[in-house]
């Protein structure tokens, strides 16, 4: 048994699968999104994380934490990830629906395998500030 990299991990409003086995991310959280007001409740949120350079058997677990980096605003389900040797890939597909975020600032995605910490990146939740009238 070899302990597997993450490769990527990507936060999205959706992922599609091609016929031919290729992933399609659309709407990509590149540092996080706008809000109007909070609370704000998404319906979906996925979470993309590729695993290679491995061999064995793993779990894999996502959650979303709030701005203190302490406080769980949605944990995932626990996801098996499957390398049969150190050249094959698993890609495991997070479907988060429902997601409300109650602050803004800074929010980190944290992946982990078998209990470890693995990758860790931040997703800001911005609400823009009152323009004064002139």
């Amino acid at each position: 048994m070899m302990t597997p990299d993450p490769t990527f991990s990507v936060l999205c409003e959706d992922v599609r699968q091609e016929a031919n086995g290729r992933f399609i991310f659309l709407g990509v959280f590149n540092d996080g999104i706008v809000v109007q007001r909070l609370p704000v409740r998404l319906m979906r949120l996925c979470v993309a994380t590729r695993w290679g350079s491995g061999e064995g058997s793993f779990k894999q677990r996502t959650r979303i934490l709030a701005p203190d980096g302490v406080t769980p605003v949605v944990e995932g389900r626990e996801l098996d990830v499957r390398l049969k040797d150190p050249v094959a890939t698993h890609t495991n597909i997070e479907n988060i629906l429902g997601v409300e975020f109650r602050e803004a600032g800074v929010h980190w995605v944290e992946v982990s395998l078998d209990g470890e910490l693995r990758m860790r990146y931040p997703f800001a939740v911005r609400v823009p500030s009152a323009k004064s009238a002139p």
